[in-house]
């Protein structure tokens, strides 16, 4: 039995948690990212994609690599959204700007840690884009950008000194970026790597055309440096799943490979949260996940007879943040109560009066920006029963479509919802799920092939049904 008072989950974000690196979870997908196998890491909001980020940021410094994290801000992004190339499709425009982008940081991190020959012409390139616009530090990203649109149109005066003893004055777009790679192949320092780190893609992000070539055009620039620059350069992008499955693109099957999907087994999301007790209590390696949630739960069954661990599960999105917070909410509950483990009172309180409202306001936040009507469209499912046909959740969205005037049809709203995680099935254990016989229930973040639409009767996600007064069981009317 543990002090609960003691105990410390950390923080939610995992920017702002100090002490991520020592509670961790080093999972197969954080290694693959690590080496570099695969380059392109696409989560969930609150799926851990930051706490990659940061841990390999951190790690890659220690063994003395040279690291470039790029979170481009709203001005930046703004920036590259902005940018068009005349004769070209905004694709390979976007494209060639982040290619530039990317190669401009290369020289810049090159030339901070000496490693530019004196008389390269990479040292004349640095010096004139310094001179031009010497890049303050909380905004080089956004000067690299500004400074790139002006190089891709052509220099006709500076460039002389950079155009590497061509006779053309003014070199074509393509031509800049090619050259300045070959120059860093060419002269590249041996045995160094960097790591270019780009996260936070999501935070601009608003589905518009610009926004989905701007990072068509990053993915595109990414594989072409990676492939070009293999050995030397490891460019690693972490992407949100939802903004991803907005892209369609030439050669996107070539990226494949390189996909990381990060998804969470109940197994990894207990031992989040034992790794943090285990670490805060300063308990002993030999301690299992499972023996430290028989010390921080009680032995008391919850509803329909679920163990503390399943019934927490299953009301999150199988996320480390979702895990987090409503074991945190749990914990503090039972200290209130002045419980010596947290009691099935405990995490039922906490989810009425915490959990069940932030995982609503979590879906609104993350999806409002690229569907305004996101909140009303919840709560017109409130009163509902938690098991609804497809005919009943049709008529709910028929009528929420005609009083607000949205533009998506009837089954666009199912799948979104569906992605969401909003509403998901039922069906019985099916091979390749780790799941014996017996019915089961399937969201999106369980199964992203299931087409909601084939489906008859869906389920609205447990999390939700306190705060939407969801009903489990149809409410007997009174005789007339």
């Amino acid at each position: 039995m543990y002090d609960l008072s003691k105990i410390d989950l950390g923080n939610d974000e995992a920017e702002q948690d100090t002490r991520l690196e020592e509670y961790f979870l080093r999972t197969p997908f954080y290694e693959n990212a690590m080496n570099g196998n695969k380059t392109l890491l696409i989560g969930r909001k609150g799926s851990g994609k930051s706490a990659i980020f940061i841990l390999i940021d951190k790690e890659f410094r220690r063994a003395g690599n040279m690291v470039i994290t790029i979170t481009p801000d709203q001005y930046s992004w703004s920036a590259l959204k902005d940018y068009k190339e005349s004769g070209i499709l905004p694709e390979q425009a976007n494209t060639n700007a982040w290619r530039l982008t990317l190669l401009s940081a290369i020289v810049w991190k090159l030339n901070e840690e000496n490693m530019i020959k004196e008389n390269s012409h990479l040292t004349e390139y640095f010096k004139y884009m310094n001179d031009s616009y010497t890049p303050r530090k909380e905004t080089w990203f956004l000067n690299i950008i500004e400074k790139g649109k002006g190089l891709l149109k052509g220099i006709k005066t500076q460039w002389v000194s950079f155009d590497f003893g061509a006779t053309s004055a003014v070199s074509t777009p393509l031509r800049i970026v090619d050259e300045t790679q070959a120059l860093l192949q060419k002269e590249w320092p041996k045995g160094k790597i960097i790591r270019i780190l780009i996260d936070r893609l999501d935070d601009s992000w608003d589905a518009s055309k610009e926004s989905i070539f701007t990072i068509i055009g990053l993915l595109k620039a990414a594989n072409q440096i990676n492939t070009a620059m293999a050995g030397k350069v490891i460019v690693s992008i972490f992407l949100r799943s939802d903004i991803y499955d907005n892209l369609f693109f030439d050669d996107q099957d070539k990226l494949r490979q390189y996909e990381e999907l990060i998804l969470w087994s109940q197994e990894d999301l207990k031992a989040i949260v034992s790794e943090r007790v285990r670490v805060s209590l300063n308990l002993s390696a030999k301690q299992s996940s499972s023996d430290i949630w028989s010390n921080l739960f009680s032995k008391k069954p919850y509803r329909s007879k679920a163990s503390a661990d399943k019934y927490i599960i299953d009301r999150t999105f199988k996320r480390p943040r979702d895990m987090i917070s409503f074991v945190r909410f749990s914990l503090e509950q039972a200290i209130r109560n002045q419980h010596a483990v947290i009691e099935p009172e405990d995490t039922r309180i906490a989810e009425e009066e915490k959990y069940s409202q932030s995982k609503f306001k979590d879906i609104v936040i993350e999806n409002q920006k690229q569907f305004p009507y996101v909140k009303k469209l919840l709560d017109s499912l409130s009163g509902s029963l938690h098991q609804i046909s497809s005919e009943d959740l049709r008529g709910i969205i028929h009528l929420f479509i005609n009083k607000h005037q949205i533009s998506e049809d009837t089954n666009s709203i199912i799948r979104l919802l569906f992605i969401w995680g909003v509403i998901g099935i039922k069906k019985q254990g099916r091979a390749g799920f780790r799941r014996r016989g017996g019915a089961h229930f399937f969201y999106y973040y369980d199964d992203p092939s299931i087409n909601p639409l084939a489906e008859n009767i869906f389920f609205i996600h447990p999390a939700l049904r306190h705060y939407l007064n969801i009903s489990e069981k149809r409410e007997k009317r009174s005789k007339a």
